[in-house]
């Protein structure tokens, strides 16, 4: 009798627990739609759908949700929030009283299903690669679990679920993981697009698979199945529904409902805690597989309707248009990329020209050119789609960029090197015009430029940038101008060469001489690290000796100078007389 009672008495406080847990959920339930109502009413009294729009869409609204009527976007809104609602009453409902001892698997199952409800649920601030990563990872639990927890199905059966099942997650993965450069040629590649396809076929198949196994165990019930079917016909209306009104406030409002998802998962944590029926393994008969094959193939070799036209500058197409300054060179595209490049050089944004027609109107343009008509086209435009007939022609359109650079490095290098021939014939011409005065720091050499700029003598190792501004600044410039480290010389004329002899000296100077030179000049230049050289003069590049052979100090330049000859003594200035 007072067993019984205790009995009784356990039943009637977990009874009221649940009445709590109940209670609770269906006010937080009511409590988001009466927010969500607010909010409306809110918007409608402001005059704009943000405050509805923040409240049931969970993020902030964008430009064309501000351009679109306002009644029709805040019913469109009453509905998301009576779904989201309707979402967190089944969602936080939570594990249900288990009526059966739970296995290990199955309680990992429920608690991954609970997360991966959670994560999806709550906005994340976390970078892209590491969302996919997290969410694969939550999904693929779920998966493996379930494969193991699943009564019905066989072996192969639960091989070809999970194999289906992570086919979809991987393939974002890899994309998210690829790196942007490389991601952006392969995006809009047949193989990429095959790829997607078999991915989203994958998935469906996944998805039919697991309602298929979760009928078969017997614990889920009607509702629960009827809800994975339905998540079908949401991703189907938000595709339909993104292909008529894309951009759209609708196509916004329309991804919204794929909270059915959601709602199966928390629902299929909710009811593992029932028995499952026992019957024969679950096992994909042969029909079904051709079948399943056969329309896979339909699907990537496509209907028979009309053409499937593309753009390439419209806003899916994009990234993978490479836009050129210039029309790029035939010879440095690969043959499979030579169409694309040509989209990419000619397309328009402003023009609602598919890039078939473009297509078309180039081998068209192609044709008439072969024929030896006029054509509005560019050759270099045209010698991306035919080569083979721009070349006839042009044959410099089809020159690598690579065979272009080795050109014109080999006209530089025949152009210097008969700059040197020239400067070595008029260095042959030039004479010391003070042969008695020998010493073995000399040389002498021409100077030429059309500019007339001067040539100078300076420290090696001394930064002369404020000397040769402090010279450039003078309101008046003699033939020999010294500002501390730094000698520029500006004797040489634009109608003639200039030969130029410079003598460095290390004893007493000769006597200063005026006979035969139209110009005599002297000043004082600094060397602080004992090095003084004279600038390369013509393309010959002779070599000047160091000009300080008295190591660091103060030295004495004497300029002769007369049309065409110049001549300049180095010496110690300590020495000078």
């Amino acid at each position: 009798m007072g067993r019984d009672e205790d009995v009784r008495r356990c039943s009637e406080k977990g009874g009221i627990r649940s009445g709590l847990i109940v209670r609770l959920y269906r006010s937080a339930a009511a409590a988001s739609f009466v927010i969500t109502l607010g909010a409306i009413i809110l918007s409608l009294v402001i005059g704009t759908a943000t405050p509805a729009w923040l409240v049931t869409m969970w993020y902030p609204p964008n430009e064309v949700v501000g351009a679109s009527p306002l009644v029709p976007v805040l019913g469109g809104l009453l509905l998301v929030g009576l779904v989201n609602s309707w979402m967190l009453w089944q969602v936080l409902r939570g594990p249900a009283t288990t009526d059966v001892p739970m296995r290990r698997a199955a309680s990992w199952l429920r608690l991954v299903l609970y997360a991966d409800v959670v994560w999806l649920l709550i906005p994340s601030f976390l970078p892209g690669p590491v969302e996919t990563v997290v969410g694969l990872a939550l999904w693929a639990s779920a998966l493996v679990l379930l494969t193991v927890v699943l009564t019905g199905p066989g072996r192969p059966f639960r091989l070809a679920l999970l194999l289906l099942g992570l086919a979809e997650p991987v393939r974002s993965l890899v994309t998210d993981l690829t790196d942007g450069s490389q991601i952006l040629r392969f995006v809009v590649s047949p193989t990429y697009q095959a790829t997607a396809v078999a991915a989203s076929v994958a998935a469906s198949v996944a998805m039919v698979m697991l309602l298929l196994a979760q009928r078969r165990d017997g614990r889920w019930s009607r509702v629960t199945l009827l809800i994975g079917a339905g998540t079908f016909a949401s991703a189907f209306l938000v595709e339909l529904v993104d292909s008529l009104t894309r951009g759209s406030t609708i196509e916004s409002i329309a991804e919204a409902m794929d909270v059915l998802h959601f709602v199966w998962l928390a629902r299929t944590a909710h009811e593992l805690n029932r028995e499952p029926r026992r019957k024969t393994p679950l096992r994909v008969p042969t029909a079904v597989t051709a079948g399943a094959a056969t329309v896979l193939l339909l699907i990537v070799v496509g209907p028979d309707n009309p053409p499937h036209l593309t753009y390439t500058w419209r806003t899916d197409a994009f990234t993978g248009c490479f836009a050129w300054s210039a029309p790029p060179r035939v010879a440095d595209i690969a043959v499979h990329e030579r169409d694309r490049a040509y989209l990419c050089s000619v397309n328009k944004s402003d023009h609602e020209i598919s890039d078939q027609e473009l297509l078309g109107k180039g081998n068209v343009a192609c044709a008439r050119f072969a024929a030896g008509k006029p054509v509005g086209a560019r050759p270099a435009l045209l010698a991306l789609l035919c080569p083979e007939v721009i070349g006839r022609k042009h044959p410099d359109l089809l020159v690598s960029s690579a065979q272009i650079a080795q050109q014109e490095k080999e006209k530089e290098d025949l152009a210097r090197e008969q700059r040197a021939r020239e400067a070595r014939e008029e260095d042959a011409l030039c004479r010391d015009p003070w042969p008695a005065l020998r010493t073995r720091a000399q040389a002498t050499a021409s100077y030429y430029d059309w500019d007339t700029q001067p040539y100078g003598i300076y420290d090696a190792e001394a930064d002369t940038s404020a000397d040769a501004e402090t010279i450039w600044d003078l309101r008046s410039i003699d033939s020999l101008e010294v500002s501390g480290q730094l000698a520029l010389i500006f004797t040489p004329s634009q109608d003639w060469a200039t030969c130029v002899t410079v003598k460095a000296l290390r004893s007493t100077p000769p006597p200063l001489r005026r006979k035969g030179w139209d110009e005599v000049v002297e000043a004082d230049i600094v060397s602080e690290s004992g090095r003084l050289v004279m600038q390369t003069l013509s393309a010959s590049r002779v070599r000047f000796p160091d000009l300080a052979r008295s190591g660091p100090g103060r030295y004495r330049l004497r300029l002769y100078t007369r049309p065409g000859v110049d001549l300049i003594l180095v010496y110690p200035a300590r020495r000078a007389t």
